[in-house]
């Protein structure tokens, strides 16, 4: 653990490489489009209306929620990165595991988010009175299997990229729209018409945000929810380590 920390440190350091208005820049871009997000569902969702058990204020604090944490329900390693640039065939050469290295990586690179960005919204929407208090505890625990099954989510990426070998702008464009359509990050499933959410909030990609946020907000089933993400978790941690074992030999990083 103590290598593991030592990483994260490091992580934490090199984060502001590009520097302080480039951060600010975008964190300033992720409020407006969190305003954005407000002003449309204020609009949609009249005082005292609801969608799916789901009122205004609850899809207010799933959003702004949703932007806070947006870091841990949308795991991303810097696998696919670093199979682009060489860097990932050098943690073949150190003496640590490497999902190890890449999850310290990780965590390590939500800390500078969460801490300049997370945190502050969220309290700043608390002290307004625009955040109300979470609907269900099964939250936290909701979160925990959401982040464990997000970093087996990334390993199989980062397999189906060596797979179709290294089509990084392909892949990131591909995620990117499956992430904003299936994980109920973006768009909560209970504004989904046709009953489509009670599907998807069942799938390896609605078990990852749509399941704690919807529990957040208090429209999701705890028993049902917590035991798919069990389910997911036990399916696709085995996958992405065979996946991962299978592809590594087919690995080609260039720079290296």
């Amino acid at each position: 653990m103590k290598a593991f920390f030592a990483t994260a440190r490091l992580c934490v350091r090199n984060s502001g490489e590009f520097g302080l208005m480039n951060t600010l820049g975008e964190y300033l871009l992720k409020l407006i489009a969190l305003a954005t997000q407000w002003m449309v569902w204020r609009a949609i969702l009249p005082e005292g209306a609801s969608v799916d058990g789901m009122t205004r204020g609850n899809m207010l604090l799933y959003v702004t929620v949703s932007s806070a944490l947006a870091p841990l329900l949308d795991v991303r390693t810097p696998a696919s990165s670093w199979l682009h640039d060489g860097t990932m065939l050098g943690l073949f050469q150190r003496p640590r595991g490497v999902y190890g290295q890449l999850a310290a990586h990780t965590v390590g690179g939500w800390l500078v988010p969460l801490g300049l960005y997370g945190a502050p919204l969220l309290l700043v929407a608390a002290l307004l009175g625009r955040l109300p208090a979470p609907a269900s505890g099964w939250f936290v625990p909701s979160l925990l299997l959401c982040v464990s099954q997000g970093f087996a989510v990334d390993y199989l990426f980062a397999c189906l990229q060596i797979s179709i070998r290294n089509v990084d702008w392909a892949m990131h464009v591909l995620r990117g729209a499956l992430t904003a359509l299936l994980t109920g990050g973006l768009i909560p499933f209970a504004a989904l018409p046709w009953g489509i959410g009670r599907w998807l909030e069942l799938s390896p990609l609605g078990t990852l945000a749509g399941a704690p946020l919807a529990l957040l907000a208090g429209v999701g089933q705890p028993a049902r929810l917590l035991t798919a993400q069990l389910f997911w978790n036990l399916t696709l941690w085995p996958m992405a380590l065979w996946a991962f074992r299978a592809c590594r030999e087919r690995m080609v990083s260039y720079g290296g």
